[in-house]
């Protein structure tokens, strides 16, 4: 009995550690400059940093991103290994302002429901290597097209009042508030994801 009272003491000191390595998210939180390879890495504010891939491109140059995008692949080490990955194959990625999903999607909006507009993207069949400040990659104009990435489940889709009511019914009380409301469904959509990311926050490691 004594055992496992000490066995739930340890898992509760634990859970409270946790707890306390993590912030609740906020417009002011910054993401880690780098690559994510995952949601995983993304939830535990864990990217491949740009001094650990390897390449030729300066690590601290404000165009690190559009010059490494614009490659075949790149490489950087992992668990022992060398990992190969293409830019369509990311995650995302973080410049240390603005928060990416793959190469063309900027988070607008972060939380359980995250809102996402297509932009701007470098053309990856560019022919430059590393080119000196005053040079640009070709970039392909985005849509302005807005997406949601569902934070739970990771699910991308263009964002529809229908799959994104979806969502909201998980929240009983504030689905009903949200077909009470009176305004045009696409702005209230909008409205109302914004409230339920205030409802069910999300948390990144400090």
């Amino acid at each position: 009995m004594k055992s496992k009272m000490i066995i739930i003491a340890a898992l509760l000191y634990t859970a409270v550690l946790t707890a306390q390595d993590k912030v609740r998210y906020t417009d002011d939180f910054r993401f880690a400059r780098g690559i994510y390879t995952s949601l995983q890495d993304l939830k535990a504010n864990n990217p491949v940093k740009p001094a650990d891939i390897i390449t030729d491109i300066d690590a601290s140059s404000s165009k690190f991103f559009q010059y490494l995008l614009a490659k075949e692949q790149f490489r950087f080490p992992r668990n022992n290994e060398i990992v190969y990955m293409k830019p369509k194959d990311i995650f995302g990625y973080s410049d240390g302002r603005q928060l990416f999903y793959g190469t063309k999607y900027r988070f607008e909006v972060i939380g359980e429901i995250c809102l996402l507009k297509e932009v701007d993207v470098v053309d990856s069949y560019s022919s430059f290597i590393n080119p000196g400040d005053k040079y640009e990659a070709a970039r392909e104009q985005g849509s302005g097209k807005l997406y949601i990435l569902d934070f739970e489940k990771g699910d991308f889709f263009r964002c529809k009042p229908q799959k994104v009511e979806a969502i909201f019914q998980r929240d009983k009380k504030l689905y009903q508030e949200y077909q009470n409301a009176k305004d045009k469904r696409k702005d209230k959509v909008l409205n109302f994801i914004k409230e339920y990311n205030f409802r069910h926050p999300v948390y990144f490691p400090k």
